[in-house]
């Protein structure tokens, strides 16, 4: 299965100012963090950028959408995530995990941290399912600035919505 982690390291992408993205192929709308600016990365919806980097690393937000075998509940979906979490993020280590809601729907929130290249990542992440596609917001920050990452994902997380 693939993992949708897929913003670790946005901090020399182009970036364009925009508030808000609405997806009519996905049905879903979220808004960015006030000041972010939205960029581009291969493999996720949308990506936005805080505007200024810190030691050379931008702190993000974004969010996949990945199609579903049938019959995958949450839980085995975050389990198989974590699996390849623990193969792809050098020195992965579990942090958290808590049921929440998404969009209105049941969700699974975790954080974790780990090393990616030269660096030391904190993660969050709040995964849904809905029909057969799964629903990832992931934020990354350095991990020495990890509370830096609580306001914005919050905000991030609470403006994420189904639109049919």
């Amino acid at each position: 299965m693939r993992l949708l982690l897929s913003v670790l390291a946005l901090s020399a992408l182009s970036a364009s100012a925009q508030a808000a993205f609405v997806s009519s192929t996905y049905g879903v709308s979220v808004t960015a963090p006030n000041v972010w600016k939205q960029v581009s990365y291969p493999g996720v919806v949308v990506a936005f950028a805080a505007p200024v980097a810190t030691e050379g690393f931008a702190t993000n937000v974004n969010m996949t959408v990945e199609s579903l075998p049938a019959g995958i509940t949450l839980k085995q979906y975050v389990a198989a995530g974590q699996a390849t979490l623990k193969r792809v993020i050098t020195d992965f280590k579990p942090l958290s995990t808590r049921s929440t809601m998404l969009g209105g729907q049941p969700a699974q929130e975790q954080t974790f941290s780990g090393k990616q290249g030269a660096f030391s990542l904190y993660l969050s992440q709040t995964i849904t399912l809905k029909s057969d596609r799964a629903y990832v917001l992931t934020g990354t920050t350095l991990l020495s600035r990890k509370a830096t990452l609580d306001a914005p994902m919050s905000q991030f997380v609470k403006s994420f919505k189904f639109t049919r």
